[in-house]
């Protein structure tokens, strides 16, 4: 009897859990694993309709000098965090210096959104007016993950 129900509570553990396994294979987010491809790969053509050819050609451009300009911007702050995150678990704060790294750190991130607007009318000047209602609207949403989850290291 005891290696009756040994059995049948082994049997019901392992069908839950090749349930749990079965519902997370091949996704990222809440999209399947092939769609989630990085946004820089993808692009947004995939979320702007009826893009030409020339529009794609156009907005695969200005992604890349966007992305040279803004990504040293980023790593500079992702530094920065983690310097303040030193100085504040530190046994002593100095807190002259992590209010100026604080500062520092408001200066990259108005920097950064201030290119990310720009990039944002540049990219709109491209599109047609059905297209940039369209874009509007999508504000914020653009990025792989559609606007969604951790933001701590979009910036």
């Amino acid at each position: 009897m005891r290696t009756r129900t040994f059995a049948v509570i082994a049997t019901i553990a392992i069908a839950i859990a090749s349930l749990n396994v079965n519902a997370q294979r091949g996704m990222r987010g809440n999209r399947p694993f092939e769609d989630n491809q990085p946004q820089f790969e993808k692009g947004m053509q995939h979320r702007i309709p009826n893009l030409t050819t020339d529009q794609e050609t156009k907005l695969n451009d200005l992604r890349t000098k966007h992305l040279k300009e803004v990504t040293p911007l980023r790593n500079e702050l992702q530094e920065k965090r983690a310097r303040l995150n030193t100085l504040q678990s530190s046994e002593k704060p100095d807190m002259a210096a992590i209010n100026k790294l604080i500062d520092e750190m408001g200066s990259l991130k108005t920097n950064l959104m201030k290119k990310q607007a720009a990039h944002r009318n540049e990219v709109s000047q491209i599109l047609t007016d059905e297209q940039r209602v369209y874009f509007n609207a999508r504000q914020g949403k653009m990025g792989p993950r559609g606007g969604k989850g951790l933001k701590r290291n979009r910036q």
